[in-house]
Formats: C-alpha cells, structure tokens, sequence
C-alpha cells in the first residue's frame, strides 16, 4: 500500500462520523433490495453473484499457500452448490410460467 493510499485510508478511519447524516429509517438496511422485485430476477442477480465469488474463489485457491488451498476449495464447493440452486429455482420458475 503506497503512503497516499494508507493516509486516505486513515484519515477515513480516524473520522468521527458527521452529526447532520440523517439515521437510516427504522428496519431499513443500507443494501436494502426494493420492494416488489420480481423473484426470477432476484435469483438471476443472486446466480450472477455467485458466478463472480466462484471466480474469486478459484483465483485464491490456485494462489495460495498448500495448507489454505483446501479451505478456498471448500469455499469453491459451497458456492457452485448455492448456485447450482439458485439456477435451479429459475429453471423451475420458467417452467411454472410456461404451464400457467
């Protein structure tokens, strides 16, 4: 990390949070999806997702250390799982529409 980049992040750190910043709404999450969103779509995004920390997954298990390349493997296992699922409920979710 360059000196620029350790000085950014610690002044962001260090900051006390501004006393004006509204709070969020009670029950309100700051990644909040929107309300009324198509399930097909949610579960494509969420497939997505998983195809991108797979990726990431691969990357850390092919360059890590030997002790650690069974737990990134086991991470690369749990997320094909998830979205082999969630491909699943999509290709079930079409299929429902079709017949209805």
């Amino acid at each position: 990390m360059s000196r620029g980049h350790y000085v950014q992040f610690h002044i962001a750190a260090t900051r006390k949070p501004n006393q004006q910043t509204k709070p969020y709404e009670t029950g309100m999450n700051l990644f909040t999806t929107k309300p009324g969103i198509n399930v097909e779509d949610a579960l494509i995004t969420a497939s997505e997702y998983l195809t991108c920390a797979a990726a990431t997954a691969y990357e850390s298990a092919d360059n890590s250390t030997r002790e650690f390349r069974a737990l990134a493997r086991a991470v690369m296992h749990q997320i094909e799982a998830a979205r082999v699922l969630v491909e699943a409920a999509v290709a079930g979710l079409e299929a429902e529409s079709k017949t209805s």
